[in-house]
């Protein structure tokens, strides 16, 4: 009987692509973030709250009738209080509190920065769980309604398609701005409550203190370094509402936004950019 030396061979593995491990980052994330008990609870509220106030006023509006421009401009409603603010910053603190905070205290980041998952990769799928869930209330509602009153006949197919085009436009708007400043509130610390808190408390005292000192000086432009008040500026441009007094350029209102959007995804990227050197 013969006797040979067994022979091993490894499989070729086949490196996944990078559209493949940017899906993994975000599905995993979601998941994780998307199923938690208050971001779920907070979702559905935020949901109805935006919806039922707005369904009803469409519905009222249609009764008095009205033109075109009247018909569009209804649609503005979310963005003309501070109900929708609420959620936006609770979902932004729960959501994206954590979201590289979380990394940073398990020391798991030296795992996703490895190569070949790089900071970009990242960072634009974190930032993708975190718009994906603002998007929740920021999209979801203003596109159902729009959808429900098309339907049922409250308003014209061109105005229905202006109004679903508005909201894209402006839900994409909202979370990526919201997005960047819960990722560089994160990345900051290793706790997520207090990134959380710190989250929350910046939007908040951000608009309440523009609010103040706009009102005190009877100057409307510090309402700029709000990013609320812009988006609400912008979004009364989109939707034909009739503005009486000073108010925001919302020409300016969009260039405020992106620049916060660029200037914090450039230093969350510098930030953690040195870090990956360090742990290197």
């Amino acid at each position: 009987m013969a006797l040979a030396s067994p022979r091993y061979a490894l499989e070729d593995e086949t490196r996944q692509g990078r559209r493949d491990r940017l899906w993994a980052i975000f599905a995993v994330n979601f998941r994780l973030r998307g199923t938690r008990t208050l971001v779920t609870v907070f979702a559905v509220i935020g949901f109805i709250a935006t919806f039922v106030p707005l369904m009803v006023t469409v519905f009222t509006s249609q009764l008095l009738g009205g033109s075109s421009s009247a018909a569009m401009s209804v649609f503005a409603l979310p963005y003309n209080g501070f109900l929708l603010f609420i959620f936006i910053m609770l979902l932004s603190a729960l959501a994206g509190g954590g979201i590289i905070a979380d990394d940073l205290g398990s020391k798991s980041i030296s795992l996703y920065l490895s190569r070949p998952i790089t900071l970009s990769d990242y960072l634009a799928a974190k930032g993708a769980v975190v718009a994906a869930i603002l998007g929740l209330i920021a999209v979801i509602p203003g596109v159902v309604t729009v959808m429900v009153a098309f339907l049922l006949g409250y308003v014209s197919a061109t105005v229905a398609a202006e109004a679903f085009a508005v909201y894209l436009g402006l839900g994409i708007l909202l979370t990526v701005t919201f997005s960047s400043i819960a990722l560089f509130l994160s990345s900051l610390t290793d706790r997520s409550a207090w990134a959380a808190s710190g989250i929350f408390a910046l939007l908040l005292m951000d608009d309440i203190v523009a609010g103040i000192i706009g009102g005190v000086s009877n100057n409307v432009y510090w309402l700029y370094i709000s990013p609320w008040e812009d988006m609400g500026s912008i979004a009364r441009y989109l939707f034909s509402v009739s503005v009486t007094g000073p108010s925001l350029n919302p020409a300016v209102a969009f260039a405020v936004l992106a620049g916060i959007t660029i200037c914090l995804c450039s230093a969350t990227y510098v930030r953690l950019n040195r870090m990956e050197l360090v742990t290197e």
